[in-house]
């Protein structure tokens, strides 16, 4: 009769279910941790989101690439989208926010992207180039060409950083040609 009286095992509420903090390892796990038997890092048909730092600085022209000073460039951010149709190849769309007077939005690009995959060390080196419009601090084309490194610590969260080197149509105020951006930030997958 006492049997029949008691709630099951199994209909209890464990208070340790359904909480992050209740199982450190479940969000841990799933965010940051990598298990070679499961679906690759580096896959066709990916959609990222970029959220990064930058740091753009005048050139003086491709030959003397990097001579800029952190002290005469502008700090700033900027976000992007990457979709890889295949493995190894893909396109962005990206835009940075200077700390500069004038428009919020500095430039608008786009690139034709090229990774090389390494599954084992979570490591994509890539190379990349396009071009765009510039707003600030005036209207101008542009193009660019860069070299990046990308670490994922699962196929959803990695980190990132490149350098991209800008070829204006006009000269800049200053009498500086071309410009070189540098970014780092985090890659997210939808």
């Amino acid at each position: 009769m006492l049997a029949a009286i008691r709630a099951p095992a199994e209909s209890v509420n464990d208070p340790t279910d359904d909480h992050i903090w209740n199982d450190p390892r479940g969000w841990w796990v799933s965010t940051f941790y990598y298990e070679h038997d499961a679906r690759p890092l580096f896959n066709a048909d990916e959609l990222r989101l970029d959220l990064f730092g930058s740091y753009l600085g005048s050139e003086k022209h491709f030959g003397s690439f990097p001579t800029t000073s952190i002290r005469h460039g502008l700090w700033g951010g900027g976000v992007g989208v990457n979709y890889f149709w295949g493995r190894c190849i893909g396109a962005g769309v990206d835009t940075s926010f200077q700390n500069e007077a004038g428009d919020f939005v500095d430039h608008v690009g786009g690139n034709l992207i090229v990774r090389f995959p390494i599954e084992l060390a979570r490591l994509a080196p890539y190379i990349f180039g396009g071009g765009g419009r510039k707003f600030d601090p005036m209207d101008q084309w542009f193009a660019d060409a860069g070299v990046g490194l990308e670490f994922r610590f699962n196929w959803n969260l990695g980190v990132f950083g490149d350098a991209q080197y800008i070829w204006n149509d006009r000269t800049t105020p200053g009498g500086r040609h071309d410009q070189a951006l540098l970014r780092a930030g985090l890659r997210m997958a939808f």
